[in-house]
């Protein structure tokens, strides 16, 4: 019953809220200043969000432990070139013997520019690399802006920013990738968080207690029009199944469901744990 009234509720504060989040998406349909530096929905103001860079690299399925052994003996040099937030392996949802790198960068594509000329003048990382190539069959390499703050504020998310303090490690503990394909069109990712940002300041509300939004993505260099959400749930699978159902008795993320579904194209979701080193454990 106090799960069901939590979630039913609805207060002039998140009227508010919502408010702020719309007009902070709006902008994005817009342009701002000529000082602003452009991005492929528009053009912003020097104070927009970072981008992610998500590495993905296919490995040999019998190459799997010696490449994380690597990368764990090295992961200290790792964080001290570039800013590591997520390194994760596939549970399930997906293709396996996958190593997923999620890197923030709160200056945008000149800070990546910056780091990686670094990184490339770093001998013991070039031997890093040159050493580990023999494990690794593909990569890939996507950019993301994040979203707009009013819709992080929205479901309680830290974004980049967060350094994966003020959390409890666990074995049990995964993220949940979720990833929308949207249609085409300049619109299309404004109005999807619109209604995401709408119905997840309720949604929030009734979920595990160690489930947390940790940050919300869209690409910019890639796949266009796609959206990523990541979840982190403290108490694993059991409490990312009691999130799912407890969300059910929130009716605006019920109905902000339906309304994604008809923007959306395709939806997966992917459930990954974070290796030893990960910055986001």
């Amino acid at each position: 019953m106090l799960a069901t009234s939590l979630c039913s509720r609805s207060t002039p504060l998140l009227r508010k809220s919502l408010s702020t989040a719309r007009s902070s998406l709006k902008s994005h349909r817009g342009f701002a200043s000529s000082s602003s530096s452009p991005g492929i929905y528009g053009t912003y103001s020097s104070s927009s969000p970072g981008i992610y860079e998500y590495r993905h690299y296919q490995l040999y399925p019998a190459s799997v432990n010696a490449y994380v052994a690597m990368a764990t003996e090295s992961s200290d040099l790792r964080k001290s070139l570039v800013p590591l937030r997520l390194f994760s392996l596939p549970e399930t949802g997906g293709d396996l013997n996958i190593a997923s790198h999620l890197y923030y960068y709160e200056g945008g594509m000149e800070e990546r520019d910056a780091k990686r000329k670094v990184s490339g003048g770093s001998d013991r990382w070039k031997k890093f690399v040159a050493d580990s190539r023999v494990h690794v069959l593909a990569q890939k390499s996507l950019i993301y802006t994040e979203a707009p703050s009013s819709v992080l504020e929205a479901g309680d998310s830290k974004g980049g920013v967060w350094d994966g303090s003020s959390v409890t490690s666990s074995p049990d503990v995964c993220y949940e990738i979720r990833k929308y394909q949207l249609g085409l069109g300049y619109d299309a990712v404004p109005d999807f968080l619109d209604v995401f940002s709408e119905g997840l300041q309720h949604k929030v509300k009734c979920q595990d207690e160690e489930t947390q939004l940790a940050t919300v993505m869209y690409s910019e260099v890639g796949r266009l029009n796609e959206v990523i959400e990541i979840w982190r749930h403290g108490n694993g699978v059991a409490g990312m199944a009691k999130s799912r159902e407890m969300a059910r008795e929130a009716p605006q993320w019920r109905e902000a469901i339906k309304d994604m579904a008809t923007k959306a194209e395709k939806f997966e979701n992917v459930i990954v744990k974070p290796v030893g080193f990960s910055t986001w454990k």
